[in-house]
């Protein structure tokens, strides 16, 4: 009887296993449904929509002025504090 128990014992704990692979896998399904209907996501690589050159170019020029901004801050910080790293 001891080695039955212990066998039902180990089987107890690798259903408890699987019900949370199982529980990881129906949130990884919920997760990509909703990905789906909000429009917005892996969505718009499945669905074949894609950006046109003149939205890629709008983003790029607006990441360009972003970096542009930050490093005239940085240049800012390092005239009135020295240069940075030498203190």
């Amino acid at each position: 009887m001891d080695k039955l128990d212990q066998a039902i014992a180990a089987l107890k704990i690798e259903s408890k296993r699987l019900e949370g692979e199982l529980r990881k896998v129906r949130s990884a399904i919920a997760d990509l449904q909703g990905a789906s209907n909000n429009g917005r996501g892996i969505t718009a690589r499945l669905s074949g929509r894609t950006m046109s050159a003149a939205a890629r170019k709008r983003i790029v020029v607006a990441q360009i002025w972003s970096t542009l901004s930050w490093n005239r801050r940085l240049m800012k910080m390092e005239n009135s504090f020295g240069p940075a790293g030498l203190e």
